[in-house]
């Protein structure tokens, strides 16, 4: 698996040194999310080493991205032998962020999903112009502190988010 120029530079950021970075980016135009991004996980080497089998035990086994329809709706994509499914509706909204009250776009997990992603929220920030910097966020309170970053990258399906 090949590495991107921004998971190089992110892994090399300690976990609390992501919500200073996240809160300095902008929010995603909510229409324009459309489209297969994939996933890839950032952050200090054991987070990384942990994302994987952590999703695993929360039913998202080959987690490998989201898709998104640009009408504020979302599906998350597994890859299970050697086939790209999409699982787990969602959807979005802009919201203020549980990480830093600022503006972002927020991916829900409807009541009714598997536990305990009615419980997680995923924050939204345009890192490039086809990158997005996710921050996986639990929502109850105390467990606000520590939010898991991600890149989402765009296929040739999404759009360009300009400079």
């Amino acid at each position: 698996m090949t590495i991107s120029v921004q998971a190089q530079q992110l892994n090399r950021y300690a976990l609390l040194a992501f919500k200073p970075y996240f809160a300095s980016l902008v929010p995603p135009d909510l229409a324009f999310l459309h489209g297969e991004y994939c996933a890839e996980f950032v952050g200090p080497r054991w987070l990384r080493r942990l994302a994987s089998p952590a999703l695993a035990l929360t039913g998202l086994s080959g987690w490998c991205g989201k898709w998104f329809d640009g009408l504020g709706n979302a599906r998350n994509l597994v890859q299970r032998q050697g086939q790209t499914h999409e699982v787990m509706k969602m959807v979005l909204a802009e919201r203020p962020s549980l990480i830093d009250g600022r503006p972002a776009v927020t991916v829900i997990y409807p009541a009714g999903s598997p536990f305990p992603w009615p419980y997680i929220v995923d924050e939204l920030r345009v890192l490039d112009h086809f990158t997005l910097l996710g921050m996986m966020v639990m929502t109850p309170p105390g467990l606000r502190r520590l939010p898991f970053p991600f890149l989402l990258h765009a296929s040739r399906t999404a759009v360009d988010y300009g400079p």
